[in-house]
């Protein structure tokens, strides 16, 4: 029995997310919410760094032959793009600097952003029905992770910006 590969990965996903979600809140969370927002973001956009990974897509063979090059170069140079923003926004809040929760907030719009066209795209190519290799693993288990760290990424932004106008606190 063969199941359609849109539907395949739509259940696998939304089960990781589901997943990541549950522990997000019962582990992650009531961890980093204690912490400064900026001490709590380190390692949300940790997760992001790794990011890089998408960009294997761009490697000889690493999906199938049906997978438009035009889909493959967007994916890849986004994830890239995205891993190395989340790379300047540890070293910003790594230095405290008054800039550091904007820079953050820059890598995670690009980031979301990045993710919702890699959505749209994958859709548009029908890439679900490619052999697509260890891409679909990144789909199916990473992606989801990335949402919900983006989400938590977005939840200390908003309490960064509730805290105490002080740079000095807020940065701590």
């Amino acid at each position: 029995m063969t199941i359609d590969p849109l539907l395949l990965v739509s259940l696998r996903s939304t089960f990781a997310l589901v997943a990541d979600a549950l522990a997000a809140r019962r582990y992650v969370w009531p961890r980093i919410s204690l912490l400064a927002p900026a001490a709590a973001l380190v390692p949300l956009v940790w997760v992001h760094v790794f990011r890089s990974v998408g960009g294997s897509i761009l490697a000889p063979g690493a999906v199938g032959p049906g997978v438009p090059a035009r889909f493959r170069e967007m994916v890849g140079y986004g994830d890239m793009i995205t891993a190395a923003l989340a790379l300047v926004a540890l070293i910003a809040l790594a230095a405290k600097g008054d800039r550091a929760i904007w820079v953050v907030w820059v890598f995670v719009v690009v980031g979301l952003l990045d993710t919702a066209n890699a959505v749209v795209q994958s859709m548009r190519y029908s890439v679900f029905d490619e052999p697509l290799g260890v891409n679909w693993v990144i789909v199916t288990a990473y992606v989801p992770a990335l949402l919900v760290s983006s989400y938590l990424i977005i939840l200390e932004l908003i309490r960064a910006r509730q805290a105490p106008s002080s740079t000095a606190r807020r940065l701590a």
